[in-house]
Formats: structure tokens, C-alpha cells, sequence
């Protein structure tokens, strides 16, 4: 599944499907209206494939509570 930014706060998502999302430096899991997610959510293609080959990475930017750096590669 994809990890997101959200463009308000910079903090990062992992979608789970359906409109579920979880933030992976709270741990929260919700759900989010398709019409908000597309509006506030960009894939991280990059990011995605990086967590996907290294899981610890979603770890590490809990448990440091890690941001994204707006100015990274979104699509």
C-alpha cells in the first residue's frame, strides 16, 4: 500500500485500503472521504517503495516522529 503526505502538515500516511488511512508517526488509524484524501493526500512513490523494501523505516519515523520534507518528490 502507499505511503501519503498530507500537503497541510506534512505528516505521513500509510493507506490501508478503502478510505482507511493510519499516520505513521501517531500510530492513528480513520477513515477519510475519498473527496478530502484526494484533495489533501499525495503519494510518495518513492517513499513507498523505500518502506515497502525497508518496513523498519515506518518505525523509525515513529518512533522519532519524523515529518516529511515538503520540497521531496510527491506525485
Amino acid at each position: 500500500m502507499a505511503i501519503v503526505r498530507n500537503i497541510q502538515n506534512n505528516n505521513l500516511y500509510r493507506y490501508l485500503g478503502g478510505n482507511k488511512y493510519r499516520n505513521i508517526m501517531t500510530g492513528v488509524e480513520g477513515e477519510i472521504d475519498e473527496v478530502v484524501a484526494s484533495r489533501i493526500f499525495k503519494i510518495n512513490l518513492e517513499l513507498t517503495d523505500l518502506c515497502e523494501n525497508f518496513p523498519n523505516i515506518e518505525i523509525m519515523i515513529n518512533k522519532l516522529k519524523l515529518k516529511s520534507d515538503k520540497n521531496g518528490t510527491d506525485n
